[in-house]
């Protein structure tokens, strides 16, 4: 569960009609891991969070359906010693896949405590808390003062 929290700027405040909205470094790094890090000329660290992110992604994908595939082989077996074979494999990725899952989950936190240690030296209003509760649920709440 991720709760951001982000307080509206006052309605009074006139804008240009032609301004768009930036994107903050910790937006940025909310929405892709390593982008906010890179827009704070932190280009190692950035291209270390989004690399370990489309390696962790592309292990859940690739894991997912590779266990599917064996799911599927599963429920078409015609003999019971084809039926535990498929049913072990699709086990196997399956347990992979849970596991690519959360570590593209940790690189994201890590991503998001790295943004926050750059992003506290600039400013003192913004906060984030990790935590979980007894359902083995974890959650992240970023607060941002303005």
């Amino acid at each position: 569960m991720i709760f951001l929290v982000f307080p509206l700027k006052s309605l009074s405040e006139e804008k240009d009609e032609k301004e768009k909205p930036k994107l903050s470094s910790l937006e940025k790094s909310i929405l892709i891991p390593g982008w906010g890090q890179i827009a704070e000329k932190k280009y190692l660290e950035g291209i270390a969070f989004f690399t370990l992110e489309a390696v962790a992604i592309t292990g859940f994908i690739i894991n997912a359906r590779k266990g599917n595939k064996y799911y599927h082989d599963y429920r078409e077996a015609t003999s019971i010693p084809d039926a535990i074979k498929y049913r072990e494999l699709a086990e196997k990725y399956d347990i992979r896949r849970n596991k690519f899952i959360i570590a593209a989950g940790a690189v994201w936190a890590l991503n998001l405590l790295d943004m926050y240690l750059i992003y506290k030296k600039k400013s003192k209003n913004l906060f984030i808390f990790f935590g979980a509760d007894e359902r083995n649920s974890f959650s992240v709440k970023i607060i941002k003062f303005f």
